[in-house]
């Protein structure tokens, strides 16, 4: 190459670089990038990057995820480019922990059950679990299925002397009530006491080693006027049970074992109640009351029962006087006066009529009630529901009773109801 074209090409590359500003250099291989200005731009760039790097930082600090990495230097851009997708910034799937309301309690109650005499035979020769098979289905879906038990269940102890009317059921009648899903009796009656303290004590042994819980009898005055607990999907349900028929001997005292009397002391008896509404979302109570054989139910029974809903009460069972008597609605609470026998050798058709009431109860308004016809075998006292004209017996004299308290039953086909049932 000529001396003058070299000086030619070096004042070319010259002036090229100047007008580059400084981009473009001569090194010892030739022309060269300005290493220098392209990192600077691609300073500009990375800033771009780095906020939308922080924006969805932000956009995920509730999960404490960070998407994208920090950024290097506090340089702002004049373009902006949009935060790429996170996941973090999508809806939250539906809890699992989304709490429901809670179904109404459900409870299914009997009337009197008796272990003796023709049932205790039964028992006897069938097993405990069959005394109970016929009315199962009726009693076991429930929350808490209620019977009155009207005698010890025990071998032990001695006939009360002086006492016209004695029973002392056979064992097997706990394998009846644990089989039919029995989950809380009543000893708060007239019967309970029969063969003294220490059949009462041995009845209260052998229901708490078989799971039955029970409430209206116990070792001292205290025990006996506890209220039973139980866990239901509905809610905690605690039970007392009071009796107004207290024969010589059975009230329990603060040094005897006895029954939960509530003749004397009708303010106690509130305040029992009152106090098992405030430790509980509902409360059940039984009476062992009024006039035996009599359907219709009389006015002391029913300002008892109006003042047990006073104080609280969400559901009132009554059983003793053998027969069945009316359904009442007090305040959106149900009040049954006698659900008549429920396992029992009977006398006349009256009294082996009898029926299981299920009844559906929220914390506001009023229950549902269905009712189902059951009729006594005899000499047994083996409880079975009807069909037919023996139903529409049952039914209809029931329909006439609680028709006379306020309460209007509608029959449709074997069964009585009150209100709207769950689905």
């Amino acid at each position: 190459m000529s001396s003058r074209l070299l000086l030619v090409t070096v004042i070319a590359v010259s002036v090229l670089a100047l007008s580059f500003g400084g981009a473009i250099g001569c090194g010892p291989d030739g022309i060269s990038i300005d290493t220098a200005t392209v990192a600077s731009q691609s300073d500009g760039i990375n800033d771009d990057t780095s906020a939308a790097g922080t924006s969805s930082s932000r956009l995920s600090d509730s999960s404490a995820t960070t998407v994208g990495r920090p950024r290097t230097a506090a340089r702002s851009s004049s373009t902006t480019t949009a935060p790429p997708p996170s996941s973090t910034t999508t809806a939250p799937p539906p809890s699992s922990t989304t709490t429901t309301e809670p179904p109404p309690l459900f409870v299914a109650a009997g009337g009197d059950v008796l272990g003796d005499r023709g049932a205790g035979e039964f028992i006897d020769k069938n097993g405990g679990e069959a005394i109970l098979a016929k009315v199962k289905e009726l009693l076991e879906p429930a929350h808490i299925a209620f019977v009155n038990l009207e005698s010890p269940i025990s071998d032990l102890g001695s006939r009360v002397p002086d006492k016209k009317y004695t029973f002392r059921a056979h064992l097997g009648l706990i394998d009846g009530f644990t089989s039919a899903g029995v989950d809380v009796v009543s000893l708060a009656n007239n019967h309970s006491k029969d063969y003294g303290t220490e059949a009462l004590l041995d009845t209260i042994s052998r229901l708490d080693a078989a799971g039955v819980q029970h409430a209206g009898a116990g070792a001292d005055r205290e025990a006996a006027g506890a209220s039973a607990l139980l866990l239901t999907p509905a809610g905690t349900v605690r039970v007392l049970a009071f009796t107004e028929l207290v024969p010589a001997g059975f009230t329990a005292t603060s040094k005897s074992p006895g029954v939960n009397d509530c003749t004397a002391d009708r303010g106690r008896m509130a305040d029992s109640i009152r106090a098992a509404a405030e430790s509980a979302d509902f409360v059940l109570v039984s009476f062992h009351w009024g006039t035996e054989y009599t359907g219709a139910a009389n006015e002391a029974q029913r300002a008892l029962g109006h003042l047990a809903i006073d104080s609280g009460a969400d559901l009132v069972i009554g059983h003793h006087p053998h027969v069945i008597q009316g359904l009442e609605l007090y305040k959106d609470r149900l009040i049954a006066y006698s659900l008549g026998d429920f396992v029992w050798n009977h006398h006349s058709r009256e009294t082996g009529e009898t029926f299981v009431l299920q009844v559906h109860q929220a914390p506001q308004g009023p229950p549902a009630v269905e009712v189902i016809p059951v009729y006594l075998d005899e000499p047994t006292g083996v409880p079975a529901p009807v069909t037919g004209e023996q139903a529409d017996v049952i039914l209809g004299r029931l329909t006439r009773l609680s028709s006379a308290l306020g309460l209007q039953l509608e029959q449709v086909g074997d069964r009585a109801f009150y209100g709207s049932l769950p689905e």
